[in-house]
């Protein structure tokens, strides 16, 4: 494996743990949330600066249509990194204590609990679409994948429903209750799993894209073919 291969694996884990980490500590450790949300901070420019060629090739519209999805979603996180950065300035007691105090405190907490849940599952997305599985892999080891895979995606919709996570994407929650009976290590459990799943949807989105494209490019090269032959046979 390539030094810089390496380095953005390194650097994609630690976003998925830090992420899941700052929903865990949200409401219940207000330090280590900021502090974690600083660390969020520097890994995103890190991922960009990674990254920086395919970014580079998707501004100037060089990249295909099979990565159109990739793009909406990229759009889609932006967007939300911009509304928790600004809304994080707003709500920082720690972090960023040492600014004058900023207005708007009220509408900044609903903003930025719409926007950490969004950029949660937007990121989880992001991470299925890229997902890449060996085609060469011993049996053993793939279905071992899609056992922790399916066990995964279980567990996820439990905790997704548990967590409550679809009124916190749709706005309906505004007001979270902090939990402070239930141990970090089991909350961090559940959104772990609500990642699995939402990252396990995504990759099967992307398996049956990548099928289809290649169905349609097989068609196409079949009729292609057909042409070929009926124009030599004129």
């Amino acid at each position: 494996m390539k030094g810089s291969r390496a380095i953005k694996i390194v650097v994609d884990v630690a976003m998925a743990v830090v992420l899941v980490a700052i929903m865990t500590t949200a409401l219940v450790q207000e330090m280590p949330h900021e502090y974690l949300g600083v660390a969020m901070f520097v890994l995103i420019i890190a991922h960009i600066v990674l990254n920086r060629t395919w970014l580079a090739a998707a501004i100037r519209g060089k990249l295909g249509v099979p990565h159109v999805p990739h793009l909406i979603l990229m759009l889609a996180l932006v967007a939300c990194f911009v509304g928790m950065v600004a809304s994080s300035l707003v709500l920082s007691k720690y972090a960023f204590g040492f600014l004058p105090s900023l207005p708007g405190a009220s509408w900044a907490r609903r903003m930025h609990m719409l926007f950490s849940y969004w950029m949660f599952v937007l990121t989880f997305a992001h991470i299925g679409l890229h997902i890449r599985v060996p085609r060469r892999m011993e049996t053993w080891k793939l279905w071992t994948l899609r056992v922790l895979a399916a066990v995964g995606t279980c567990y996820g919709v439990y905790t997704f429903v548990r967590l409550g996570v679809f009124g916190y994407l749709t706005g309906q929650v505004q007001f979270a209750m902090a939990d402070f009976e239930t141990p970090l290590a089991i909350t961090f459990l559940r959104y772990t799993g609500v990642g699995m799943l939402v990252a396990v949807v995504f990759h099967g989105v992307q398996i049956a894209m990548t099928n289809a494209l290649r169905r349609r490019r097989a068609q196409g090269k079949q009729i292609r073919q057909g042409n070929g032959q009926g124009g030599d046979a004129a």
